[in-house]
């Protein structure tokens, strides 16, 4: 298996409309190594195109408390409901980056499996935020498009903020940890 390094959020394959996969794609090696990926950078959902890979595909979590993880390909999102809800969304292609996203808190998808079988279902909670989140990169799109500019904007500059104190902390840890070697090497 292998992990795959992530592309920047502003790499132009993230933006084109995904058709369906390759008749000749190996579904279960992309599949584990999608969930190779996605274990790495501790994700909940990862699309291929993520990754530079243009398939139709995805690898989510179906039950995060159990930890089976379903590979995606070719969806559709058939119906939503109509209940929508409100929650912090995130992505790997944007580390740091929380908005709140509205969506429908249940969906009616098809989708085929790495076999090739055709599942059709429904979703609720988690499972239905994921499935759209990851659809979305099917599509070209993502969570920051689904926001305000202005809300979009202060996520941001919480982002920014965050990475800075991040860089901070970790500069003033190497340095406690040098000075710690410095002093084990005076007492020894």
């Amino acid at each position: 298996m292998a992990t795959f390094k992530l592309l920047e959020s502003d790499n132009a394959v993230l933006k084109v409309k995904l058709e369906d996969c390759n008749s000749e794609l190996n579904r279960q090696e992309l599949k584990d190594n999608l969930v190779e990926t996605m274990k790495h950078y501790e994700g909940i959902g990862l699309s291929a195109n993520q990754c530079g890979i243009l398939e139709r595909a995805f690898v989510m979590y179906n039950h995060v408390e159990t930890k089976q993880i379903i590979a995606v390909f070719n969806p559709k999102i058939i119906s939503e409901g109509i209940e929508k809800v409100l929650i912090d969304e995130g992505c790997l292609s944007y580390p740091g980056l929380w908005v709140k996203v509205n969506r429908s808190e249940t969906i009616e998808v098809e989708y085929e499996d790495e076999k090739g079988e055709k599942i059709q279902r429904e979703l609720y909670g988690l499972q239905s935020r994921i499935f759209q989140h990851e659809y979305d990169h099917m599509e070209g799109s993502n969570f920051t498009e689904k926001v305000s500019k202005l809300k979009l904007d202060m996520a941001l500059k919480k982002q920014k903020k965050m990475n800075e104190l991040t860089e901070k902390l970790k500069k003033k840890t190497e340095e406690n940890l040098a000075k710690n070697k410095e002093y084990q090497q005076l007492i020894s």
